[in-house]
């Protein structure tokens, strides 16, 4: 494309000639770009005032959910400053809340419907003490794995998706954390109603698959993310849809036309926080915290990978995905020892493929 700038544009008398000088005109006239910009930057600041509020106001409307493990019964903490979240989009939508209860009531509500949901998606979000990176790890939703229960009791084996849906948020939380001897500092929960809305909110979301380039609506992002049975790889390739998509999320809310669109990033936040469900031990303030914190993160810096798996089989009639338990156990040794970094160098192959290499 030609870069070359126009002329520069003259004022005409009208008959064609230029005049010899330009009359002197008021301050305000002569400084018009410096004035624009000094009342851009008032206004700009006079609402972000006023966004701060409503952001606060916003926090507030995430639902909490409470969580009943005993704190010796846990792992330590990480390293200081270190944060460990457990993400999970859960399969249940309005087709199963016939009743007016989606999950974040449920949740919230302390009494938990065994039975009622499962988790498509099970992420360890681990997120450094420097804040320079986050490193989102997929668990294969049918990971056949030892059980916990909502008070920390181990309770026999099953798929990991089956956590959440018998014993709770709490029950997932346990399970997790003696799978990856890793501490859970807090959870995230959210429905694909809330899916679909967030997706919606955003006017859509633009997508670079194997086949090209395509803007999904929340139902068709839904669709896409949910598909396993004609997805190569099955759920492994399922996982790679919603890495892939969550991608692409993120890279259109970093991107200016939606952080400086007033409409749509108040949409996005409602969104988000009405379909959000988190911990009771979450607050705002450290919400809002830890999201400054991050403010200087770019797309390239999220990296997105599965769990180290041999393959699937069968037991007792149900498809399952069977972990790499030495190489499990070395990549959540490295998220505790600070040394993530070097195993993705060497076990390169676990990440997320470019956009255009995923189904």
């Amino acid at each position: 494309m030609d870069q070359t700038p126009p002329p520069a544009r003259h004022r005409d008398d009208g008959d064609g000639a230029m005049p010899d000088a330009e009359p002197k005109r008021g301050w305000f006239r002569r400084h018009k770009v410096l004035t624009s910009l000094l009342s851009v930057l008032l206004i700009f600041l006079l609402g972000v005032g006023g966004f701060a509020f409503w952001l606060n106001q916003s926090l507030g409307d995430i639902k909490r959910v409470p969580l009943t493990l005993k704190e010796e019964d846990r792992p330590s903490p990480t390293q200081p400053e270190d944060i460990n979240l457990l993400f999970m989009g859960t399969d249940a939508g309005s087709e199963r809340n016939k009743d007016g209860r989606d999950i974040l009531k449920d949740a919230a509500s302390g009494t938990w419907p065994a039975g009622k949901y499962r988790s498509d998606a099970t992420m360890v979000v681990h997120i450094p003490a420097d804040k320079s990176t986050v490193t989102v790890m997929a668990i294969p939703r049918d990971s056949y794995v030892t059980l916990y229960d909502d008070t920390g009791r181990e309770v026999g084996k099953n798929k990991i998706n089956a956590a959440l849906s018998l014993y709770g948020p709490s029950g997932a939380v346990s399970t997790v954390e003696n799978l990856t001897n890793l501490r859970i500092d807090h959870i995230a929960m959210v429905d694909w109603d809330g899916f679909r809305a967030i997706t919606d909110a955003l006017g859509g979301v633009t997508m670079t698959t194997d086949t090209g380039r395509s803007t999904f609506s929340g139902q068709e992002a839904l669709t896409y993310v949910r598909e396993r049975h004609t997805v190569q790889g099955g759920d492994l390739g399922r996982i790679q849809r919603q890495q892939n998509f969550m991608r692409a999320v993120i890279q259109q809310l970093l991107s200016t036309g939606t952080m400086t669109n007033p409409v749509k990033l108040t949409k996005t936040v409602s969104a988000v926080t009405n379909n959000l469900a988190v911990d009771e031990g979450w607050t705002n303030g450290q919400i809002r915290s830890l999201a400054l914190s991050m403010r200087s993160l770019r797309s390239g810096d999220i990296r997105f990978m599965t769990v180290p798996v041999t393959g699937t089989g069968m037991v007792d009639g149900m498809s399952i995905v069977r972990l790499d338990d030495d190489l499990f156990a070395e990549l959540f040794d490295a998220v505790d020892n600070g040394g993530l970094d070097d195993f993705l160098e060497r076990h390169d192959d676990l990440t997320l493929p470019s956009a255009g290499q995923v189904d």
